[in-house]
């Protein structure tokens, strides 16, 4: 395997290396430093199974770098180390294209788990990080949410094998969410369905999105009626 390591400090660099190699003891190595050094090394004809990148070196926006990066690169798989831990950060991480978010502070056995879960084809975020974005305010009403419209996308033998992959490795939380969209439900009514805040809703979403290799509403609910068509329950 392939992976690009990114961190202003070689120290991160080498530990991160070393943990790659217990997934992968051939593995091989890009490294940057800085965004330029970055950019420069995540080039698509590079084939990198995996990026893993600091937010705040040298050079770099935030999460605008990385919408720039995957832009150049829409195939790559990213996975961001911060020593931040904002949920707004982490929203924004997840928004521009990011499959996962690891805290600096977590063990190496926590961080080494999300590595293999977006290899996988999957998406990491630390749990408590989403608990922080809170609970949403109760209301004595829920608009219900309208019934299922299934808008066919050809037969249930045009759903890629690799969406039929991505469906699988769902979590329960996110089915139920996608359950949700399919029937048409905006956030705020995900929200008070599932009693979670709006903005968890919003996470959730940009991970699957991410996760399924989409980029809206629309194109997640075709990869859904190919799933139902196919004979699956969500």
């Amino acid at each position: 395997m392939r992976f690009l390591v990114a961190d202003d400090h070689e120290l991160i660099r080498q530990a991160v290396k070393s943990l790659l190699r217990g997934i992968d003891p051939e593995a091989q190595f890009d490294e940057a430093d800085s965004w330029d050094t970055l950019a420069a090394a995540a080039r698509p004809e590079a084939n990198h199974d995996l990026a893993i990148v600091d937010l705040h070196m040298t050079g770099m926006a935030g999460a605008s770098s990385l919408a720039t990066l995957l832009k150049a690169n829409p195939a790559l798989p990213l996975v961001v180390l911060s020593a931040e831990e904002s949920v707004d950060e982490m929203r924004a991480v997840l928004a521009a294209g990011a499959l996962g978010f690891v805290p600096k502070r977590e063990p190496a056995n926590v961080m080494l788990k999300a590595i293999e879960l977006v290899l996988s084809g999957g998406a990491y975020v630390p749990i408590e990080a989403l608990s922080l974005i809170g609970a949403a305010r109760s209301a004595p009403a829920r608009p219900a949410c309208p019934s299922p419209t299934i808008t066919t996308n050809g037969p249930a033998a045009a759903l890629a094998p690799h969406h039929l992959h991505l469906m699988e490795n769902l979590s329960p939380r996110q089915r139920e969410i996608m359950r949700l969209v399919h029937r048409g439900c905006t956030n705020k009514m995900i929200a008070r369905e599932l009693q979670v805040a709006e903005g968890t809703v919003k996470v959730h979403l940009s991970v699957i999105f991410r996760a399924l290799g989409v980029h809206n509403r629309s194109s997640a609910i075709a990869v859904i009626n190919g799933w139902l068509q196919a004979g699956r329950e969500l």
